[in-house]
């Protein structure tokens, strides 16, 4: 399951995802400010990481938004924008 998460949904999609063993958290927009504590993978898209002067943790990969498209299409995606 692929969780797309923006900052004012941040609370409730982390804690869903959190349950979920499959997840993979892609950080979007404001998103890209939150430092996730969950056991899953965790993605930023890189457009948005830069615009905002962002530095994410060594722990979270940067991704296009090529790639975030790439993913919606092969996976189940759950959006907390």
């Amino acid at each position: 399951m692929l969780y797309l998460i923006d900052k004012p949904m941040a609370e409730i999609g982390l804690r869903t995802a959190a349950g979920d063993p499959e997840a993979h958290v892609v950080l979007i927009q404001d998103g890209v400010y939150l430092t996730p504590d969950i056991d899953a993978p965790v993605s930023a898209v890189e457009r948005d990481v830069d615009v905002r002067g962002v530095s994410l943790p060594p722990d979270i990969d940067r991704i296009s938004y090529d790639a975030v498209v790439d993913r919606l299409v092969e996976r189940e995606v759950k959006s907390f924008v």
